[in-house]
Order: C-alpha cells, then structure tokens, then sequence
C-alpha cells in the first residue's frame, strides 16, 4: 500500500481583470503529487457575471468536460496526473481559492533522488 502525505499547499488570489490560468497537469513530471485538493473562498460568486469556472478535461472523456463554478466552501478532489488537465477561465471578480497537493511518499522520494542526481 503506497503511503500517501500532505506536502504542499498554495494561496491563489486572481486579481479580476480576465485573469486566468491555462490548461495544464499539476504533476505532468511524476513529482509525487497524487491528489489535488481545491477549497473554494468566494462568497455570492456568480459564474455569469464574474466567471472564474474550472474547467477539468478528465482523461477518455471525448468532448465532455467538468465544469466547476468557484463557490464558497465548496471543496474539490482529482488526480494530480494527466488523467485531469485543467484549466481556470477568465475571471472578472478577485477570486480566491485554496489548494492542498496530497503526496505519493515513494513517488515523491525518487522525484527529489532524481533532481540531486540532476543538480549535480
């Protein structure tokens, strides 16, 4: 049974503006990150009219995504890996959100092996 630890978290604060984060995968490098855990902050948010969505592309979806509004207390869980490239689209409101990397311990052991052996 692989051991899994909370490691890393971050703050993102989207100043409003169309400010946006492109698609991508949290872990596309096999760096240890298994789960993302997203915990939303902003209260009377509405998706019309301040945008903000998280859109997920999740793997053998053929022309479906998962479409997420940004909604206070709302938590999110997905695989960190290619099975869920994601994206946050424009967002018109200062939009908030915490999010919490949980770690595969071996994964991450070797990914940090593997950048010693690089440094050097």
């Amino acid at each position: 049974m692989t051991r899994c630890i909370i490691f890393q978290a971050m703050v993102a604060c989207y100043p409003g503006y169309g400010s946006h984060y492109v698609k991508h995968v949290d872990n596309p490098n096999r760096d240890g990150r298994c789960i993302t855990a997203i915990y939303y902050l902003n209260r009377d948010w509405d998706i019309k009219q301040n945008g903000g969505l998280l859109r997920i592309f999740p793997e053998g979806w053929r022309d479906q995504v998962a479409d997420i509004e940004p909604l206070f207390d709302r938590i999110l869980f997905f695989w960190s890996d290619r099975r869920n490239p994601h994206e946050v689209q424009p967002a018109y409101k200062t939009r908030y959100a915490i999010t919490l990397w949980y770690f595969d311990a071996e994964e991450r052991n070797q990914a940090c092996r593997r950048y010693q052996r690089e440094s050097r």
